[in-house]
């Protein structure tokens, strides 16, 4: 009797070893997510060639014409060898792309970069504020240093589902249509010169099922913070049966009178949503 205890009691420490190492082996899983780097990348622009596409066909760094409007930063000043820089210069037309000042990279020609209802992804860039002038008076002139946008064409319009934008002296959101207007960093002068890392979640959907959640890791912090969260929402602006697309940019988008812009952008990944 006294040994079938002993033995039901190691067969309990067993089971108990197993069911530990299972739950440390499902917890350190779910923790990777910062980390990630298997097949679930489907966009990894780091830049570490040196090359302003990243040497990846469909990206591409700017349409404006100066030779400055985009160009590589070394050392990028975050660990890594390069970044690359998107210059504007208000009044100077060799700045301007499409009729706007402007110095953009996007992704709208790289098959996995694109996305459609039903596709759900994490997107994640770093950025850097260079020597950013702030804001004093006057209107509030908004400068797009990222953004989640659908394309459109000839038949129909479509959206911008989200923008990250510097506002006077604050770090905002912009959603589709402008309809809803979140400032997630108060005050931007404490981080000018510095890397600041975003993340967002996003559901895409052109009913109202989707969702999107931001997050942001600023200088000091160790984990990324949730800072806005949009549920039961209509995620994707546009019709795809007419042709639109969903695709990043990211670059300096809009300044005022006498100001120059210049961003720099690293990191810039998607990757699949759930995680494997």
């Amino acid at each position: 009797m006294k040994k079938t205890q002993i033995n039901q009691i190691k067969v309990a420490i067993v089971a108990l070893f197993f069911i530990g190492a299972a739950c440390k082996k499902k917890e350190s899983t779910s923790n990777q997510d910062e980390t990630v780097n298997r097949a679930d990348t489907i966009l990894n622009v780091t830049y570490e060639n040196g090359a302003l596409s990243s040497g990846i066909t469909g990206v591409t760094s700017t349409n404006a014409t100066a030779p400055d409007a985009a160009y590589m930063v070394k050392p990028a000043g975050n660990g890594s060898n390069y970044a690359i820089a998107h210059k504007i210069v208000f009044g100077d037309p060799a700045y301007e792309s499409d009729g706007s000042v402007r110095s953009e990279s996007d992704a709208i020609a790289a098959a996995n970069a694109k996305f459609y209802p039903g596709d759900e992804r994490r997107y994640e860039f770093s950025v850097l504020l260079k020597d950013w002038t702030p804001w004093l008076s006057g209107p509030t002139y908004e400068t797009n240093i990222f953004q989640l946008k659908v394309s459109g064409n000839s038949t129909s319009g479509s959206g911008v589902p989200l923008q990250f934008r510097t506002a006077r002296n604050a770090m905002r959101l912009r959603y589709e249509g402008s309809s809803s207007i979140k400032d997630i960093i108060p005050d931007l002068r404490l981080y000018v010169n510095q890397w600041m890392h975003f993340r967002v979640d996003v559901l895409w959907k052109d009913d109202a099922t989707g969702y999107m959640r931001t997050y942001m890791k600023l200088p000091g912090q160790s984990a990324y913070v949730l800072v806005d969260e949009k549920t039961n929402y209509r995620t994707f602006a546009g019709d795809v049966k007419v042709g639109n697309l969903g695709y990043i940019k990211w670059g300096v988008y809009g300044t005022q009178t006498g100001l120059t812009r210049i961003a720099y952008h690293d990191d810039i990944r998607i990757i699949k949503l759930p995680l494997k």
